[in-house]
C-alpha cells in the first residue's frame, strides 16, 4: 500500500512540475505593442490570380476583423529584393506583427538555399529588433524541401518566430484551386487565409 501511495505521489508530483513549467513559458510570438499588421511577401501576398479583395491578407483581415493591415506584397520579389525594401515598406511603419511570405521566387530562380535562408534571417532579425512579432509562411517545394524546412526551423527557434507550415498543401497542383501553375485562385487563397488566420488568432489574443 505504501509503495502504491509513493507511486501515485511521484506521478502527481511530476504532473504538477510539468504543468508549472509550461504554464510559466511565455508565448513565443504574441504581439507586445501597437502598430499595423504587415503582410510582406511576393506575388502570393500581392494576390496575383485573385479577384479584388480576395488576396489572402484581405481575407485574413476580414476573418479576424482587423482594420490596421498593410499589404506589402510585390510580385517577383526574391528574399534579396525584399530585404532591400524592408526598411521603407516594413520597419519605418513600426508594425506590431509581420507575416513574411518569401522564398518562392528564390526557388523558381534556383538561387542557393543558403542565400535564401541568410536573407530571411536578416529580414526576421531586423523586424524582431523593433519588437514586432513575426510569422513565417512556409511553402514545401518539390526539390530541396528538407533544406528549406531546416532553415525555417532554425530561424523560428533563433528569433521566436511562428511558422505556418506547408501553406499550399492540397492547393498547389489542384486545378480547381489554382489560377495558374504558381498562383491560387480565389478558392485557393481562401484556404491559405484560413490557415494563416488560425495562427494569427492565437497570437493576437489579449495576454
Amino acid at each position: 500500500m505504501t509503495k502504491v501511495l509513493l507511486v501515485i505521489l511521484l506521478v502527481l508530483g511530476t504532473f504538477f512540475a510539468v504543468w508549472y513549467f509550461f504554464s510559466k513559458e511565455e508565448p513565443v510570438e504574441k504581439t507586445k505593442k501597437e502598430g499595423p499588421i504587415i503582410f510582406f511577401g511576393n506575388s502570393l501576398t500581392a494576390g496575383v490570380g485573385a479577384g479584388e479583395g480576395e488576396d489572402f491578407p484581405s481575407l485574413v483581415a476580414k476573418e479576424l476583423n482587423l482594420s490596421n493591415v498593410i499589404n506589402a506584397g510585390v510580385s517577383g520579389d526574391t528574399t534579396e529584393t525584399a530585404l532591400a525594401r524592408l526598411e521603407a515598406d516594413v520597419l519605418d511603419k513600426n508594425p506590431s506583427l509581420v507575416v513574411v511570405e518569401l522564398s518562392g521566387n528564390d526557388f523558381l530562380q534556383q538561387l542557393p538555399v543558403e542565400e535564401t535562408i541568410k536573407n530571411l534571417d536578416s529580414i526576421v532579425n531586423q523586424i524582431r529588433k523593433t519588437g514586432a512579432a513575426v510569422v513565417l509562411v512556409h511553402i514545401k517545394f518539390p526539390q530541396k524541401s528538407s533544406e528549406y524546412e531546416a532553415g525555417f526551423k532554425k530561424i523560428a527557434k533563433k528569433y521566436k518566430a511562428t511558422v505556418v507550415w506547408d501553406v499550399l498543401d492540397g492547393i498547389a497542383g489542384n486545378p480547381s484551386l489554382m489560377a495558374d501553375e504558381i498562383h491560387p485562385n480565389n478558392a485557393g487563397y481562401k484556404i491559405m487565409a484560413q490557415r494563416i488566420a488560425k495562427v494569427l488568432r492565437e497570437l493576437l489574443q489579449p495576454h
